[in-house]
């Protein structure tokens, strides 16, 4: 289980936002990968050689699109690799995009267009506001897979349409893991930031202080601030004051750009300060944000490009295949993922599956790693507890990521109340 972020409680913008200047200048084509007449509809897909319709829900147009306009490169990439290799069990694959509009009314109109007009057979969702569709989908029997980042949902086992692709997060306990990482990195007094309107933010700046202190580290300062806060300079202050060599945010990177600045115009110096989002190539065309963040950690989803295993090497040939020739975007690493899950699912499921024979086998998966992109880890899709998460972890220095020694993290996750 990789610890993730919910990045549209409360109803906030979508944490995956870049400062102005890393917004993606990617545009959507909103159209659809193959096509044919002969796709699948109802309840089951279409004969064996046919082709399989998948819906994509993801941020489009609004202000989560700068964090979600990269999917469909993750999408097409995987679509077309698949495609090319024969397809999954004889049959093709085709998707159409979904256009959530960074609203949860957006969202459930955009899939109700995708099952009763498009007639797709599952959707993938890469969006902060898929949250608004689930209802629906839930209730028409649509398979559901995506990185569960969009509210508690996810952690609902009464919605059995759904699929999290790396495994879901349970917030009430807290991954020692974490805490080992800052402690490997030699930092012995943490403070961490996140967002007072964000329960999600909360609660993962909380799990990360029981995670700090088990390890042996003193927390010298926490604080919650309005969502997408930039004026940091009290902030800084105190963090100054605090004696802090390491650095927790559970915020966007805009928020944390403007307290790295501010921290750096006070002469401190880190050890360790740690995003959740922001790595990809699209922060790497932007100068400004390249110099925000010189010497930041970030979290991935999974395996960064920069481990350079097989599963990696696969999927920057099939993203180059599509343009992509940086480090992918968390949008694109999602939607590959997401892909990657549904794909497996469907292989297992045989030729020809109903949507609830696609589910009963996803359901009974305990084993799914991402085709190698989540190794070592072993996600089972029903796990509401999961008892271990990873981290795996870049450091951005001069103009490239690069891998930090011992990733992933992996350790036990230890109840709060433990």
């Amino acid at each position: 289980m990789h610890k993730k972020i919910w990045i549209a409680a409360l109803g906030v913008v979508a944490a995956t936002s870049m400062v102005t200047a890393c917004s993606s200048s990617g545009k959507s084509t909103g159209g659809s990968g193959p096509s044919s007449s002969n796709t699948a509809a109802g309840g089951s897909t279409s004969s064996t050689g046919g082709t399989i319709k998948i819906g994509v829900l993801a941020d489009l147009t609004g202000p989560s699109a700068s964090g979600f306009l990269t999917a469909e490169k993750g999408i097409k990439a995987f679509v077309d690799a698949t495609n090319k290799a024969g397809g999954v069990n004889g049959q093709q694959l085709a998707y159409v995009m979904g256009d959530t509009t960074s609203t949860a009314p957006g969202a459930l109109t955009a899939a109700q267009k995708l099952v009763q007009t498009d007639k797709v057979f599952a959707i993938v969702e890469v969006s902060a506001f898929s949250f608004g569709a689930e209802p629906f989908l839930l209730k028409q029997g649509i398979p559901e897979i995506g990185g569960g980042f969009d509210g508690p949902i996810w952690n609902d086992p009464k919605n059995t349409n759904l699929f999290d692709d790396a495994g879901i997060t349970n917030y009430v306990d807290y991954p020692l893991a974490e805490g080992q990482f800052f402690k490997a990195q030699g930092v012995t007094k943490v403070a961490s930031l996140g967002y007072s309107d964000s329960k999600s933010s909360s609660d993962s700046v909380k799990a990360f202080n029981k995670s700090s202190e088990v390890a042996g580290m003193t927390v010298v300062y926490t604080n919650g601030v309005p969502f997408g806060s930039t004026d940091m300079g009290a902030i800084a202050l105190k963090i100054k004051g605090s004696g802090a060599d390491g650095l927790f945010y559970s915020t966007v990177p805009n928020t944390a750009f403007a307290l790295n600045a501010a921290l750096r115009q006070l002469g401190v110096t880190l050890k360790v300060a740690s995003l959740p989002t922001g790595y990809g190539g699209d922060l790497l065309e932007s100068a400004p944000a390249v110099a925000a963040a010189q010497g930041d950690f970030f979290s991935t989803t999974g395996l960064p490009a920069e481990a350079n295993t097989p599963a990696t090497q696969k999927r920057a040939a099939d993203l180059a295949a599509v343009g992509v020739t940086g480090p992918p975007t968390f949008a694109e690493q999602e939607a590959y993922l997401s892909m990657t899950a549904f794909a497996d699912g469907l292989k297992a499921s045989g030729a020809n599956p109903s949507r609830e024979k696609f589910m009963t086998t996803m359901s009974a998966v305990t084993d799914f790693d991402g085709d190698g992109l989540l190794a070592p880890e072993k996600i089972n899709y029903r796990d509401y507890e999961p008892k271990q998460a990873c981290f795996w972890y870049v450091k951005l220095s001069g103009s490239t990521f690069q891998n930090v020694q011992g990733s992933p993290y992996c350790a036990a996750t230890v109840p709060m109340n433990g």
